[in-house]
């Protein structure tokens, strides 16, 4: 194996691929990542047998070949490169990546047989479905910061991802709270015509997470499941992530969103984000609950907290209904806040000790339920 290629190109692949790179591992190949040639260039893999990502880089290929080379030590020492091209040439007997770049001449990297690399799954054509990147990206920040990292329940550690006709749910829940994202495909190919005629498999959070990380919102993305619903792969135009998808059944969500509410506050997403930020400081040391008490035309939003003080801030709602007074994990509503993506949101309660809804105002697209604390008002 011997080429040459950008060292930033390079180094940026490597920090993707190495994401499924695992960290705690009894096989020294999975602390791994392989490098291969070809006419087309290089391509990057890394694995931990659940996720795998695989990245394309542009390289001058003189001689083909493979290695695998420490993920870790590969990746923090090829962002230090200069500009200049970095040159790799592969010594087959001993396994060794010998390495030039500036004034780096002679440095030497020992790697380990790509026969020993964990085939990743052939992809099998299923279900595919075409996204705009500009709407999936947000969906999935919108909804995995609701799943579970429990791994004694397995099924809320996912994504629960529906496809009807061409509308895709993605659904995730940790048993605090629970977020429901609606959002249209531009094409699906595959999807079974007997039935109700729709596709549900659960995704794991991670592997949505990374692909996060890669998706610009820019373009389209592929998504496609295998026919024994067992894998998922989302490719791009240089990059594939692919995940092992959970087996289980995931709860019936929908029966814990409210139909109605009789209390709405409609309120500038912004300045509630502001005021329960500020105020969630008080409640560190107090499991994080902070109260919500409307109050003529305004929302009153405290902590307190007996060893550290107590803090109150107002912000301006539209209040229809009921007064209410409820309290929330400070957390799960500065993430939604966070994350909603709209100028207003509007809050629905059905009293305490009733879960409340959250939502973009005039928006059905997105739902956010949360659970409220008991506390002492």
């Amino acid at each position: 194996m011997k080429l040459s290629c950008s060292p930033e190109t390079l180094s940026q692949a490597l920090s993707v691929v190495s994401r499924a790179v695992s960290p705690r591992t009894t096989l020294p190949i999975l602390n791994n990542v392989l490098l291969e040639t070809s006419a087309q260039g290089l391509k990057l893999t890394g694995t931990n047998l659940e996720i795998g990502i695989v990245e394309n880089v542009e390289a001058q290929v003189d001689e083909e070949g493979s290695v695998t080379l420490p993920a870790k030590l590969l990746t923090e020492f090829v962002s230090q490169l200069h500009d200049a091209p970095v040159e790799m040439e592969l010594d087959a007997s001993t396994q060794t990546l010998n390495v030039r770049c500036g004034p780096y001449r002679d440095v030497k990297i020992k790697g380990i047989d790509a026969a020993e690399f964990p085939a990743l799954p052939a992809r099998e054509e299923g279900v595919k479905v075409v996204i705009d990147e500009a709407q999936l990206l947000p969906a999935i920040e919108q909804t995995v910061v609701a799943a579970s990292s429990d791994e004694g329940r397995p099924v809320l550690t996912g994504v629960m991802t529906m496809l009807e006709g061409n509308e895709l749910t993605l659904a995730a829940t940790d048993g605090h709270r629970l977020a429901v994202k609606k959002l249209k495909v531009a094409s699906v190919e595959g999807q079974k015509a007997e039935g109700d005629g729709s596709e549900a498999v659960i995704i794991p959070a991670r592997a949505l997470m990374e692909l996060s990380r890669v998706l610009k919102g820019e373009g389209k993305v592929e998504m496609g499941i295998s026919p024994n619903r067992n894998q998922v792969y989302f490719s791009l135009p240089r990059v594939e992530v692919m995940s092992r998808l959970i087996e289980g059944t995931y709860p019936n969500y929908s029966q814990v969103i409210p139909e109605q509410s009789n209390t709405k506050l409609t309120i500038a997403t912004k300045e509630l984000l502001e005021r329960a930020r500020a105020v969630s400081i008080f409640a560190r040391d107090s499991a994080n609950v902070i109260r919500i008490k409307t109050d003529a035309g305004e929302i009153r939003i405290s902590a307190n907290t007996s060893e550290v003080g107590s803090s109150e801030a107002t912000v301006t709602a539209e209040i229809d209904g009921a007064d209410i007074q409820i309290a929330f994990n400070s957390r799960y509503l500065l993430d939604v806040l966070s994350l909603v993506g709209s100028d207003k949101v509007t809050m629905g309660f059905n009293g305490p000790l009733s879960p409340g809804l959250i939502q973009p105002a005039g928006s059905d697209d997105y739902k956010y339920v949360i659970m409220p604390v008991r506390v002492a008002m």
